[in-house]
């Protein structure tokens, strides 16, 4: 499985975040020859603090967190290596108008969940506090080691305890050329949440904001604004929608998209465009630009689109924060 565990670091005078940073441990335990998938959660492991005494089940109890697991076979037989962390966890103390309930908190890093029930195209897993609107895929593995993404996935209610998925389908990669597969979500199968959550794109209204987000969210992948403003000029297009921005960040494969409306920098989930979060950011406002900071120049209309009208109806004379506000739907 491709290795998509980062851990979400933030660190700035500039971004007002609160966290309690603790120094992380790590280990690797595995178990080889392991007959059916469905035992493994209950095996002992062994290496590194497992040590042939500990289960993958003691582990999460215990605090410990998967990083990334790699699955090979043998023989028609499972070899199992998990990476674990520990005492990392970033807890951020999002302020009382972020749109997450306050007991519910939001993190960038991939959770690894076994599917073992289904009905109605949802599934209830043993995980609380998730964000309503928070996404992942559902992958399935092959005998031979294969994986496939059968679907997407959307947490559509959650408790302290337990929270429901919706599958949805898997789109991102789509290409008329190639074949799709029709198979559907089975238990046994593996929830990833949080899937590509740490790359991003970066949506600001000036230099020295994009800089600041990028300078605090340093394990975050952003694709540069000048890539989209690039898609934007090539489409006549200054006043992109919600359906524009939603459109280019799945196409480039990105989870979350971030951004900064007056003094927040709001994330997005780039499939429910969902807010699930935002945070007080400092930053040099001079020189804002629409339709957002980029070094691509003259990004105009055409006569031909309809866009072109949108000017007469109030959009064009809109400043970024106005603009940006109406897309998210905030006040």
């Amino acid at each position: 499985m491709t290795k998509i565990f980062n851990k979400l670091l933030l660190a700035s005078a500039t971004i007002c975040l609160t966290s309690n940073l603790t120094f992380a441990q790590e280990t690797t335990c595995y178990k080889n020859e392991v007959e059916k998938p469905s035992l493994i959660e209950d095996v002992t492991l062994d290496g590194g603090i497992c040590g042939g005494k500990l289960s993958l089940n003691q582990m999460k109890n215990d605090g410990w967190d998967i990083l990334d697991i790699k699955i090979t076979t043998s023989q028609n037989k499972f070899n199992y290596t998990y990476y674990f962390t520990k005492g990392e966890n970033k807890k951020l103390s999002l302020d009382e108008e972020t749109t997450t309930t306050s007991n519910k908190e939001f993190s960038i890093k991939p959770l690894g969940i076994k599917i073992d029930n289904i009905a109605n195209n949802k599934s209830t897993i043993n995980v609380g506090n998730l964000i309503v609107g928070q996404t992942g895929v559902v992958v399935h593995i092959f005998d031979n080691d294969k994986k496939l993404i059968v679907s997407n996935a959307k947490v559509i209610s959650s408790n302290s305890t337990s929270s429901v998925v919706e599958f949805f389908k898997f789109e991102d990669l789509k290409q008329n050329a190639i074949p799709t597969s029709k198979r559907e979500v089975v238990n046994n199968d593996m929830l990833i949440l949080n899937y590509m959550y740490n790359s991003s794109l970066l949506i600001t209204p000036t230099l020295d904001a994009f800089q600041t987000v990028r300078d605090n969210f340093k394990l975050n992948n952003f694709v540069h604004s000048d890539i989209f403003a690039a898609r934007l000029k090539v489409d006549h297009n200054p006043y992109p929608t919600k359906e524009d921005i939603q459109n280019f960040a799945i196409e480039q494969n990105l989870g979350t998209i971030f951004m900064v409306i007056e003094n927040r920098v709001y994330v997005i989930d780039t499939k429910t465009f969902t807010i699930l979060a935002n945070y007080s950011v400092s930053y040099e406002k001079n020189g804002s630009t629409m339709p957002f900071y980029t070094r691509i120049e003259n990004i105009e209309e055409t006569i031909f689109s309809w866009s072109y009208f949108d000017f007469f109806s109030g959009k064009g004379s809109m400043s970024y924060n106005d603009y940006y506000k109406r897309i998210l739907g905030i006040k």
